[in-house]
């Protein structure tokens, strides 16, 4: 009973918005993935030159840790990243001594849902979670121009939104939930459809991909002619498409139409032609391990299956589906996500790619996000230990810079 009152509440977050639709032609069937992608607008938060010295830096990329580092920030973006005495540092800057800690890239959760919440943005980042991803939100007509407001604010994590869920009349979440979705009744629907969200201001399109039964109640799902539409219309755009799917036998569905990532780690079988196909066509997940921990079953299943697909040399991002409500979901750094992972196997280093440079890469900005590169944003995390060492040194967080600018730092308190 547990579990399901806690699949219950977790599933409400899953309430969508319906978006208008715009005109746009349908796109043949198993495009392309982009070749190129947008460029998101942050503002740059302060002027400040900022050095942090005295450090090992982790940077995201899986690249061997790097001792006695320095990282250099101005006009919110790192403009150098290296051994210290190999970096010129500015005359004017800021010297931050962070004695001894690790600095890495700002952590990125990639599945949550009700994160339109300052409260919550704000928990985030102080964990050094910088950006999340909602992939299901609340009806609301102001839906994007809300996340627009709240990303102006850099007190909060940065809200990367898919808006509703592209789903079809009674299908998941609107069936066995209640909950309404944006439905299409046909691929020229779809591709419509799609084009409006977008135009709306959805950062990236996340579908429904969910059929058979749920507690006996049937769920029809997106035909491959229409999920391969929406996927069209979204690489067209210069963005990606997230699936929803949680058995095997929707996995396939979802590869066929080239989705860019699979939101929730299968919790039946899971097939080694179908991690081949993955592979093949580079789809990352996103295994929310927390999820099926916290509905009560499926965690054994999804943690097995987590093991085989990393082992094969696939690629994992961090994400929850943290939904707010009693279900005890970690809102800030996902601890119990980030010991699930290592329980499936994950090394702590293939743990952090997860959370930063693959995570980022799912949101579609791994072009602005989730490495310490020269050029890149400067969202960083500075934490006491050595996460390499024992994961849980991510939770012992010293400073975080986020947009360039530092909005919590524990210095004082030593």
């Amino acid at each position: 009973m547990k579990g399901l009152i806690s699949r219950l509440l977790i599933v409400i977050a899953l309430q969508s918005t319906i978006a208008g639709c715009g005109p746009g032609p349908i796109v043949g069937q198993g495009p392309a993935k982009p070749e190129t992608r947008p460029t998101a607008v942050f503002e740059v938060k302060s002027d400040e030159v900022l050095t942090l010295v005295n450090g090992t830096l982790i940077d995201g990329t899986g690249a061997d840790p790097l001792p006695d580092a320095a990282l250099v920030i101005q006009e919110g973006h790192i403009t150098a990243v290296g051994p210290r005495a190999d970096i010129s540092l500015p005359d004017d800057a800021n010297i931050i001594d962070v004695q001894g800690a690790t600095i890495l890239p700002g952590f990125i959760n990639a599945h949550v849902h009700l994160g339109f919440d300052e409260k919550k943005l704000e928990a985030w980042a102080q964990g050094g979670v910088t950006t999340v991803r909602d992939l299901g939100a609340h009806p609301s007509a102001d839906l994007f121009s809300r996340r627009d407001a709240l990303v102006m604010d850099n007190r909060f994590a940065r809200l990367v939104a898919a808006g509703p869920i592209v789903t079809v009349p009674e299908g998941y979440p609107m069936v066995p939930w209640g909950f309404e979705g944006l439905p299409v009744t046909s691929p020229e629907d779809a591709a419509s459809k799609s084009y409006g969200l977008l135009d709306d201001g959805a950062d990236l399109i996340k579908i429904a991909v969910e059929s058979g039964y749920i507690f006996r109640a049937k769920i029809p799902a997106l035909s491959a002619e229409e999920a391969a539409a929406i996927v069209s219309v979204a690489h067209e755009r210069g963005t990606v498409v997230s699936a929803h799917v949680t058995a095997s036998q929707d996995l396939w569905r979802a590869l066929d139409a080239g989705v860019d990532d699979i939101a929730h780690m299968v919790t039946n079988p899971l097939y080694d032609d179908l991690i081949e196909q993955m592979l093949e066509k580079d789809v990352y997940w996103v295994p929310t391990l927390e999820l099926w921990k916290n509905v009560g079953y499926g965690d054994r299943r999804a943690i097995a299956n987590l093991a085989k697909f990393v082992e094969a040399g696939g690629k994992v991002a961090l994400g929850t589906d943290y939904a707010g409500y009693d279900a005890e979901f970690d809102l800030g750094m996902p601890v119990t996500e980030i010991e699930l992972m290592q329980k499936a196997g994950m090394t702590p280093m293939q743990i952090i790619s997860a959370g930063t440079q693959n995570a980022a890469h799912v949101c579609n900005l791994d072009h602005e996000l989730g490495t310490l590169e020269a050029g890149k944003i400067a969202d960083v995390l500075v934490v006491d230990g050595d996460p390499l060492g024992d994961i849980h040194a991510l939770a012992k967080v010293r400073m975080v810079i986020h947009n360039g600018s530092v909005i919590r730092d524990e210095r004082s308190r030593d």
